[in-house]
């Protein structure tokens, strides 16, 4: 069966985030999913049921109970959830990869958004497995090389995270078997990105604890564009490793200090675009009144031993995690 969807408008575009969330939950693709894999009014609450008793709140809690079938990243033998690269596969039918495939169109998380501005105030590239490390950094020089944008700063955030599962072989298939961490792959896609020497500056902290441990590594460009490597502490150190909220809320408090007004652009990957926007919105976008956007990179200017393919139980898991931001976001507006 072919599934048309007309494209679902990004979350955070109009001035009523609030009315975002909730297009966004009655939207036509999301209720077909949740009908293909088994659900029903209860979990997703469909437009009859939001004009009635069931609060936004409740719906989003809903959906986020029912996407758990959708998570494939929990060990089924230790109970542990694995790096997204170590993620099982569903057993999907023909008929739920068209579906799967159709919504992720509709959500954006296949297709390349050009930036809406020219002229920002930062850039940043957020870190990941490895191929994202060394491919968000390339977008963004090659929108910045090209004029499709100017920033008075770039800023690569990630985190301490060793390489897990194919991550090796991938960064010595790149030409960086040296490479062995999430921390040292950004810095290294950001400087062959850019083309920087010896950082001016260098600032950290060690810590024994998972997620305690944070760096900042400050360059230059040739033109003095001003060029940050960072990989941020958690917000919970005893217990993760920082997450994109600790991220944002890391470069919003303890290097940028950012003010109400200026103009943030964040480069990650398609697939991501949506769950990391609601992030921004509610790390940077609500708290400090700056204005957020959050776009992918184009798959078309990746090297093609950093090519990679999502699966349609990738998107599905990415749509798990879509519906848990903006759960989280709609939270902190109701806050």
């Amino acid at each position: 069966m072919e599934h048309n969807f007309a494209p679902v408008d990004q979350v955070g575009t109009s001035p009523d985030t609030t009315s975002d969330l909730a297009a966004w939950i009655a939207s036509a693709p999301l209720a077909a999913l949740v009908t293909e894999f088994g659900g029903g009014p209860g979990d997703l609450a469909a437009e009859d049921l939001a004009a009635g008793d069931v609060s936004l709140a409740d719906r989003f809690a809903a959906l986020d109970r029912f996407s758990d079938r959708w998570d494939t990243r929990v060990d089924p033998t230790t109970g542990v959830a694995r790096e997204r690269n170590q993620a099982d596969e569903l057993p999907l039918t023909d008929s739920q990869v068209d579906l799967v495939l159709a919504a992720a169109d509709a959500f954006g998380m296949r297709e390349v958004h050009k930036p809406r501005h020219a002229e920002y105030d930062f850039v940043f590239m957020l870190g990941g497995l490895v191929r994202a490390c060394l491919n968000r950094p390339a977008y963004a020089a090659h929108l910045v090389s090209t004029g499709t944008v100017t920033a008075k700063s770039i800023v690569a955030l990630g985190g301490h995270r060793p390489f897990a599962g194919d991550e090796p072989e991938l960064a010595a298939a790149a030409g960086h078997p040296d490479l062995v961490d999430e921390f040292g792959a950004l810095d290294r896609g950001t400087t062959a990105a850019f083309g920087l020497r010896e950082p001016d500056e260098v600032q950290g902290e060690e810590s024994d604890l998972v997620g305690g441990a944070w760096d900042v590594r400050n360059y230059h460009t040739a033109d003095g564009l001003p060029v940050t490597v960072a990989a941020a502490p958690s917000s919970d150190p005893e217990n993760r490793r920082a997450n994109t909220a600790d991220s944002y809320d890391w470069f919003a408090t303890r290097f940028a200090h950012v003010e109400p007004g200026q103009r943030v652009l964040a480069i990650t990957t398609p697939i991501y675009v949506n769950q990391q926007h609601a992030a921004a919105l509610r790390m940077l976008g609500s708290p400090y009144r700056v204005e957020v956007e959050t776009i992918g990179n184009d798959p078309e200017l990746v090297a093609p031993e950093l090519q990679q393919h999502f699966s349609p139980s990738k998107y599905l898991m990415e749509i798990r995690s879509t519906v848990r931001a903006f759960r989280a976001l709609l939270d902190s507006l109701d806050g």
